[in-house]
């Protein structure tokens, strides 16, 4: 084998042009991989706050916020209010709800697993009618109760 090249070989070398690398490849056009994730994210945030929005006005969330609003320094009023916030509420409930009154009322706020004490229900259900000097009670327990009760039954 000879390693002398011809002359047509040496011309043929002679057009050959050395490697080149081709461009780097850019971030954008982003792969159709990224653009999924990024619309998965946008739905997962409108989703949120479309979420949050709605549950702020809620019955359930603005009888809560209703709730501890509500003054416990005057335990006649303060028996009053709480009652009529769970008569409003129980109407959303159940119709006809609102017009218990007595023993009925208290029932129907014990009822089912989610009820309330059979303490709490009576002295809603007679508290506010009754004379204020034999109220005796906690308003913060009282409160807390029935925010429970309008959490789970609301």
């Amino acid at each position: 084998m000879s390693t002398e090249l011809s002359p047509q070989m040496l011309a043929q070398l002679d057009q050959l042009r050395d490697i080149h690398l081709p461009e780097p490849v850019g971030w954008w056009p982003v792969a159709p991989g990224w653009w999924a994730l990024l619309a998965l994210v946008c739905v997962l945030v409108v989703s949120a706050v479309v979420w949050t929005w709605f549950r702020r006005r809620s019955a359930r969330f603005l009888a809560l916020r209703e709730l501890e609003a509500i003054n416990p320094e005057r335990e006649d009023e303060f028996l009053t209010q709480i009652s009529s916030l769970l008569r409003r509420v129980a109407r959303r409930r159940s119709a006809g709800a609102d017009v218990l009154t007595g023993e009925e009322w208290s029932t129907f706020l014990m009822e089912g697993k989610h009820g309330m004490g059979r303490d709490s229900a009576m002295l809603l259900a007679t508290g506010p009618y009754g004379p204020p000097a034999n109220q005796n009670f906690e308003p913060e327990a009282l409160r807390a109760e029935t925010a429970t009760w309008i959490r789970r039954n609301g």
